[in-house]
């Protein structure tokens, strides 16, 4: 079975949750980690055994390793950050809310449509 390698976009108490759940998963690998701040990406990564840690979101969505990423990061970052994901090619699942306007989520998922990404907002009740 093919492990599907994660990127976590953002280190804080919501991504932690996520991490502790991909743990549990077999097909699952917390493969890299990112923060704005390198310190706080290694912290983070070696709580979760990543095995790279980086101290940008550019580096993260530029590693051809990783398969598809978790955003994480504040709201008010979602739409950028996920365009980001999006226009390097990898797929996206962004924690709610996915973007600040009905019009900025229309762009994000017309543009996973062109790219053929996977694009998801990580609504509890819809992952649950």
């Amino acid at each position: 079975m093919k492990k599907i390698r994660w990127g976590i976009m953002g280190t804080g108490r919501i991504a932690g949750v996520f991490c502790n759940t991909l743990k549990e998963l077999e097909q699952a690998d917390i493969y890299a980690v990112a923060s704005r701040n390198g310190e706080k990406a290694e912290e983070f990564g070696s709580r979760y055994n990543a095995v790279k840690c980086y101290g940008s979101y550019e580096e993260l969505v530029t590693d051809d390793k990783v398969d598809i990423i978790y955003v994480a990061t504040p709201i008010m970052c979602h739409y950028d950050n996920v365009k980001l994901c999006l226009e390097a090619g990898k797929h996206v699942l962004c924690e709610k809310a996915i973007s600040r306007s009905v019009e900025e989520a229309k762009e994000l998922y017309s543009l996973a449509k062109a790219k053929k990404l996977f694009l998801m907002e990580g609504m509890w009740s819809k992952c649950q």
